[in-house]
């Protein structure tokens, strides 16, 4: 693994109009944004865990209804892991050189409703690539193959250019360690260690101090200094120990 990157989905203030919900139980699901043309699913096609996506929008009292298309991407809940990029996201990523080994930490805007509970930038899921398939044609030569559905390989797909997507691994390698069959997942519930925002500030603000990051413009892709391996081995160590409790 050479590169971590932190890549933020789901619900914003343009898209969606609020927050993904923290649940009074303690779960978490980052709600896909909308999507203006024919998409794989609608908002209420998604489950999670037992709750209906006319549940997850009420939770949240989105500006979108239960039947709008939605951009159900990243894939994580499947037994195959997809994550698309497309125009000058994917650009950026490859010109960064990202690519088999390296590792996806999903994050986005959460807030516990039930409670009143802040904003907050938090992790909802990871995953970690097996391979890089570009080009829409190869993209849905893939998908059905494997018999998968995803917003970059569905209908009319020539509005993405550089059609990208990433496809996760089996298992999940970090510092010498494996977990079988996690190469992709959901957190499925809050916890301080998947928490980005420092806390009592506004969600922008993390606690994570700045030596982690090398400046960029480009707030999608910030890659961790590798300089100082105390501090990366302890980034690993939580987000390791999270997803050992989802097994």
């Amino acid at each position: 693994m050479k590169r971590i990157i932190l890549s933020r989905k789901g619900f914003d203030a343009k898209s969606g109009g609020n927050a993904s919900p923290i649940f009074k139980d303690g779960r978490i699901f980052s709600l896909p944004i909308p999507q203006n043309y024919p998409s794989p699913t609608k908002y209420q096609d998604l489950d999670f865990d037992g709750i209906s996506g006319d549940e997850l929008l009420r939770e949240t009292s989105a500006s979108v209804l239960p039947h709008n298309y939605c951009h159900f991407d990243p894939l994580l809940n499947e037994e195959i892991g997809i994550f698309g990029q497309a125009s000058s996201s994917q650009t950026e990523l490859k010109n960064k050189g990202v690519s088999p080994g390296d590792l996806f930490l999903f994050f986005g805007w959460f807030k516990d409703f039930f409670n009143k509970g802040s904003d907050l930038h938090h992790l909802f899921g990871w995953l970690q690539i097996e391979k890089v398939i570009e080009g829409s044609e190869n993209i849905k030569d893939f998908l059905k193959e494997v018999n998968m559905e995803h917003p970059h390989g569905y209908g009319d797909v020539s509005r993405y250019t550089n059609n990208t997507i990433y496809i996760g691994r089996r298992n999940l390698d970090i510092q010498e360690k494996t977990l079988p069959s996690k190469g992709h997942g959901l957190f499925k519930h809050t916890h301080k260690d998947l928490i980005l925002t420092e806390q009592d500030k506004t969600r922008s603000r993390w606690k994570l101090p700045d030596e982690y990051f090398l400046n960029s413009k480009k707030l999608f892709l910030n890659r961790l200094k590798w300089e100082d391996e105390r501090k990366l081995q302890n980034l690993l160590q939580r987000v390791w120990a999270r997803i050992y409790f989802e097994c």
